[in-house]
């Protein structure tokens, strides 16, 4: 039993004895596979580090080469200068700075620049190092398919005041007939009736400090042609972006709001229009120099005060002015200016050009379209025609030339007419030309006529009776009757006339005086 049991024991020992043996065969396999594993590790690692030692390698190479070559694909100012040293490039450039000339081309501008009359000189290092520096060698990878264009800059110099002296000369020359810019500003336009913005205009003069300032870049990189754009002309200095120029034009356009008729003695007179009032409109100085947001528009005293002139009293303005008129009976007629000396006695209309450009101003403030009466300092019976004729159908017409005196009613029709005798032509008493009218000084009886004091005698000149008075230049001229006559009209004038007043038969001036009356108009031509 004991030995069953003993051997049972050993065979159980041996068992484990086995089994820990084939446990350390196991381990001892398993360590040797960990191994292998660490030995394949070590190897990638190793080649990872040569590829990337490979990579570095190219790369430094590659920044090392293509910081002294240009790369694949390379043009230099249009030539091709793919994998050439940029200091060959630059040698070729320097080699031919004695007699370089650079072409200054533009809108009908043409220079030729030579370096000899710039003191131009030239860094082959600089300008090499600038070109490569354009191509950025430490990212060649990223660039090196690519098309590259590089523009030569830097390396020459010069003497900046000589190509100043140069150019300007030159620039200022062009210039001189050149298209000038103009600033954006606010005008009127006929079609809206309304201010609106004007865009600015470049124009084609050249800006001096920009164009030198090119050239000088064109040089620096010996250019041998330098195209001047659009930045080296003169700019304006305001531009229709402007918002100022917007409120501006607010602020004119509250003027713009109607047209103004006229009148005169109830009679169209014509129209204040909105183009008209744009024409008054001042707008402040600094509208195209410095523009700020408190732009104002305001209506010129001045221009409004010429137009008045021009447009209203040149038009309406008849007294003392020449006419011309049909007579009912057909005959043109022509009236002479009434001469200074008569003036105050002229009969016709005299605006009040103070009163209307008050008025006028109120009315454009307030956009008013209510029509204006022109104010008047002296009157007449209706708004004058194309001729100046300012009266209506009656009227005393006394024609010089034929020595004749009519009158017409209301109607136009002729109611009364006479020969007549007016002024003596010889000895320079002519009667005054002119339009008058019958005065208040009218009348009628033994009606005492004294002529001017004869200083040798210091009595009138002469003393005459009349029955009829009718006088149209103060006291002094009138139509009266003049019984010392035997005869009127023909030429006595010319030889035997009056001192100036208009005689007539005692009984043409009974009737005469019978149909007038004070105010009525007297018209006295050749």
């Amino acid at each position: 039993m004991a030995n069953r049991f003993g051997g049972g024991k050993a065979v159980k020992g041996k068992h484990a004895a086995g089994a820990h043996a084939a446990g350390q065969a196991f381990a001892n396999q398993g360590d040797g596979g960990d191994a292998q594993k660490g030995s394949a590790g070590k190897v990638a690692l190793i080649v990872a580090g040569v590829i990337v030692g490979l990579v570095a390698l190219v790369y430094l190479l590659g920044a090392l080469a293509f910081s002294f070559v240009f790369m694949p694909g390379t043009t230099l100012d249009g030539a091709d200068v793919s994998l050439k040293f940029a200091s060959e490039v630059a040698a070729d450039k320097a080699s031919g700075i004695s007699a370089f000339q650079s072409q200054v081309v533009g809108d009908n501008f043409s220079l030729t620049v030579r370096g000899q009359d710039v003191d131009l000189a030239f860094d082959k290092d600089a300008y090499a190092g600038a070109l490569i520096a354009q191509q950025h060698a430490f990212a060649w990878p990223l660039h090196i398919a690519e098309h590259h264009e590089l523009q030569g800059s830097d390396g020459a110099t010069f003497d900046s005041d000589k190509l100043t002296e140069l150019l300007g000369s030159a620039i200022d020359e062009y210039n001189a007939s050149a298209t000038q810019p103009t600033n954006a500003t606010i005008a009127f336009d006929d079609k809206t009736q309304q201010y609106v913005v004007v865009p600015e205009n470049v124009g084609t003069a050249l800006d001096r400090d920009a164009t030198i300032e090119a050239v000088g870049e064109g040089l620096r990189g010996l250019s041998r042609r330098i195209v001047l754009d659009d930045t080296c002309l003169s700019q304006p200095t305001v531009t229709s972006d402007d918002a100022s120029l917007a409120t501006a034009a607010q602020n004119a356009n509250r003027f713009m709001t109607a047209d103004i008729p006229l009148t005169l003695n109830g009679q169209a007179a014509g129209e204040v229009t909105r183009a008209q009032i744009s024409s008054w409109i001042t707008l402040d100085e600094n509208l195209n120099a410095t523009l700020d947001e408190n732009l104002n528009a305001t209506l010129d005293d001045a221009k409004l005060g010429e137009w008045l002139k021009s447009e209203v009293a040149a038009k309406y303005d008849t007294r003392g002015a020449a006419r011309t008129y049909t007579r009912p009976d057909g005959k043109a007629v022509t009236v002479d200016a009434t001469g200074s000396n008569h003036w105050d006695d002229a009969y016709g209309w005299v605006t009040d050009e103070e009163a209307l450009a008050t008025a006028l101003k109120q009315a454009v403030e307030a956009g008013s379209t209510s029509a204006i009466e022109i104010p008047t300092k002296s009157t007449a019976q209706a708004a004058p025609d194309a001729g100046l004729k300012d009266w209506g159908n009656r009227y005393i017409d006394i024609d010089l030339a034929e020595q004749h005196v009519r009158m017409y009613d209301d109607s136009g029709a002729l109611v009364w007419e006479s020969d007549c005798v007016t002024g003596d032509h010889a000895q320079g008493h002519d009667t005054p030309v002119g339009v008058y009218t019958l005065n208040g000084y009218r009348a009628s009886g033994n009606v005492e006529l004294r002529g001017t004091i004869d200083p040798a005698t210091n009595e009138p000149e002469y003393i005459s009776h009349v029955g009829y008075w009718m006088p149209f230049i103060g006291n002094s001229w009138a139509l009266h009757d003049a019984n010392w006559r035997s005869r009127f009209g023909g030429d006595i004038y010319q030889y035997a006339g009056s001192h100036g007043c208009v005689n007539l038969p005692a009984d043409k001036a009974k009737e005469l005086f019978g149909l007038c009356k004070v105010g009525d108009v007297v018209v006295v031509h050749n």
